[in-house]
């Protein structure tokens, strides 16, 4: 793989040159006329999501990140909301952190701990890992359903969405659906991708979600602006984690992934031109990367 210098940045958003335009120009007359991809199969969605994290550092930097956040809440009951929480995994390690010390013995701490999701077999599986503590401290709820028809009793100290702010149908209703169930000093936490390198293929790639394209951070921003104005909210700086994501030598479903999208295989021949013009060399290992950022959104209730 070739690798050039990382895009830069403003804001956590890249700005890639003009060599990386002219390829998203071909990727884009390549698919001009043609009916639109696919989307990807909710049945493989979290095999080829778990393919694709193997690859990259993100959810070990999200893991860590969030783990501080958490921790910094102090002592005392706590509960927590994740939306889009999928499989469990990182709320696993999250919760580990707060009901279990370093050698497993309890902290004694209260957590009640929620989960919503639109698969039912995502709740299953979050409730599963989450069980697998079995820590007498640690309740455990969940929500089979879509975001905006969730009905979950608040109020919660905590509310992540980690990756799934993407979906909804208007990022900014999402937002005071959160923060109406934030008690006072608790914090509202969004982690979503930048429109950087690797996500201008999915705008290009990716079909309609119910009729909008997916969100990203500047779209989040937005959104926050909307819902949390006035006295009542403190809107936080927003934090970048610097991930790095292996690609070179990915299967087509990982590809897919990427793309959000089932692509042909001329699409597919472009996509990789592209990953192979933005590669980064990682700092340690010196083997391409490409660059994998998500930007870490904060909104604290006031009152």
């Amino acid at each position: 793989m070739r690798t050039t210098p990382l895009p830069s940045a403003v804001g956590g958003v890249e700005r890639p040159d003009d060599r990386l335009d002219d390829l998203l120009g071909d990727l884009r007359a390549e698919r001009l006329g043609a009916p639109p991809l696919l989307a990807l199969d909710s049945d493989t969605y979290a095999r080829d999501h778990a393919a694709f994290e193997a690859r990259s550092d993100q959810r070990t930097l999200i893991a860590e990140h969030l783990t501080t956040r958490l921790a910094d809440r102090g002592p005392g009951p706590l509960s927590v909301l994740s939306v889009g929480c999928g499989d469990g995994t990182l709320d696993r390690v999250l919760a580990s952190g707060l009901v279990c010390e370093d050698d497993a013995a309890s902290t004694g701490r209260p957590v009640r701990y929620v989960g919503v999701d639109p698969y039912a077999s995502g709740t299953a599986a979050f409730s599963a890992a989450l069980a697998e503590l079995d820590s007498p401290d640690l309740s455990v709820e969940t929500s089979p359903t879509t975001w905006a028809d969730a009905e979950v009793v608040g109020p919660f100290d905590v509310i992540t969405f980690v990756h799934s702010m993407y979906y909804v149908p208007d990022v900014a209703a999402a937002v005071r659906q959160a923060l109406a169930l934030l008690r006072p000093g608790g914090e509202l936490v969004v982690l979503s991708g930048p429109r950087g390198a690797m996500n201008a293929l999915v705008d290009v790639c990716a079909p309609p979600l119910e009729g909008h394209r997916q969100w990203f951070s500047d779209d989040v921003a937005a959104g926050i602006r909307a819902a949390a104005g006035g006295p009542s909210y403190d809107v936080l700086p927003v934090e970048t984690l610097q991930a790095l994501c292996s690609l070179g030598s990915a299967t087509p479903d990982v590809l897919d992934f990427t793309v959000q999208a089932r692509l042909t295989p001329a699409a597919r021949a472009l996509v990789l031109s592209y990953l192979d013009a933005v590669s980064v060399l990682h700092p340690v290992t010196g083997e391409p990367r490409v660059p994998h950022p998500v930007d870490v959104h904060r909104v604290r209730r006031l009152r």
